[in-house]
C-alpha cells in the first residue's frame, strides 16, 4: 500500500461564521447499509461524572454512510458502510474472536445504494478504518482516491479491522498539522477547495478520526460520525468508552463538538450511528 498526501490548499478563514456566510451547492443523504448491537453502558462512557447509573441496555443502531453531491464538482462517500458479504455472514467473511457482527438486509449494501442513484463516486473520505465504516470498500471502484486521516493506516490491524483495502494500491493521507485552526473546533481542511465540504480532525475515538462538516445552501451540517455515537453522547456531554482508542481525548473532543453546536445554532448534527436531528 502506498500513501500518498491529499493535497489542499490552507484555508484563509478567520472562524466558522466566514465559512457559513459562504454556502454552496451541496447536499447531503444517509444510506442506512446495515445495523450493529451496541450497549448503552459503554456507549456513554459510565465512569463519567455525567453519566449517572448508565445500566446495561442492547441497542441496534443504523450503520451509516453518507452520499454527498455537489452541483459542479459531483458525487462523492463519506463512509463506506458494509458491503454484500454481511447479507449470509454476520462476520463478513472473517475469522477471530474480535471481528465485529453486523446484520445487513438485502439491498442494503454500499453498491447497491450507489447503483440504484446511479451515483459517479469521484472520492471517498473515510471517517476512520473500523469495519462498520469501511468494509463496504470492497465492493466499490478501486480507481478513485480514498482519503483517511494521516496516522489512521498505521493503527489499522487487517486481523480485526479486515481485509477492506485490499485491491487499493494508493492510500491518500490528510496531515492535519498543516491544516487551518479554528476556535473552537479544528484543525479543518477544505476538501473541495470551494468552502463547500470540510473535514474536522476528531480525535479519541481513533488516532485520526474526522468529522465532516456539508455547508449547503438550507443549513451547514454536522456529521460528527463516531465523535458521538449515538445523539445521546451530545446530550449528555458524555462521550463513548467502548470501541474508543483514548478515552480522555475522545471526551475532549465531544466538548469541543458541543461547544461548536452551542455557538453554531444553526448547524444541524448527525451521530455516528444515529440520523440528523
Amino acid at each position: 500500500m502506498r500513501l500518498k498526501r491529499y493535497i489542499y490548499r490552507k484555508t484563509k478563514v478567520e472562524n466558522w461564521t466566514e465559512v457559513f456566510q459562504n454556502p454552496s451547492q451541496i447536499t447531503v443523504r444517509s444510506f442506512q447499509t446495515g445495523t450493529v448491537k451496541i450497549n448503552r453502558r459503554g456507549t456513554l462512557n459510565p465512569d463519567h461524572p455525567r453519566a449517572g447509573d448508565i445500566q446495561k441496555e442492547e441497542l441496534e443502531v443504523p450503520i451509516l454512510a453518507y452520499w454527498v453531491h455537489h452541483e459542479g464538482k459531483g458525487d462523492f462517500l463519506l463512509d463506506a458502510g458494509l458491503d454484500a458479504s454481511y447479507i449470509l455472514d454476520p462476520h463478513g467473511g472473517l475469522e477471530g474472536s474480535a471481528v465485529d457482527e453486523f446484520k445487513l438486509g438485502e439491498h442494503e449494501n454500499i453498491s447497491y445504494h450507489i447503483r440504484n442513484n446511479n451515483i459517479k463516486l469521484k472520492t471517498a473520505f473515510l471517517s476512520h478504518l473500523h469495519a462498520d465504516h469501511a468494509a463496504g470498500i470492497r465492493e466499490l471502484p478501486k480507481d478513485i482516491p480514498y482519503v483517511v486521516s494521516k496516522g489512521e493506516y498505521d493503527a489499522y490491524q487487517p486481523e480485526v479491522n479486515g481485509n477492506f483495502l485490499e485491491g487499493l494500491e494508493e492510500l491518500y493521507e490528510i496531515d492535519f498539522s498543516q491544516a487551518t485552526e479554528l476556535t473552537p473546533l479544528s484543525p479543518i481542511v477544505d476538501l473541495l477547495g470551494d468552502g463547500s465540504l470540510w473535514a474536522i480532525s476528531t480525535p479519541g475515538h481513533t488516532q485520526g478520526h474526522i468529522s465532516f462538516l456539508v455547508n449547503g445552501m438550507e443549513m451547514p451540517i454536522l456529521l460528527a460520525m463516531d465523535a458521538a455515537f449515538i445523539h445521546e453522547n451530545l446530550e449528555r456531554g458524555v462521550a463513548p468508552s467502548d470501541y474508543t482508542w483514548d478515552v480522555e481525548m475522545a471526551q475532549d473532543t465531544l466538548d469541543k463538538v458541543i461547544e461548536f453546536l452551542r455557538e453554531y445554532p444553526q448547524v444541524r448534527v448527525g451521530a455516528g450511528h444515529e440520523d440528523l436531528k
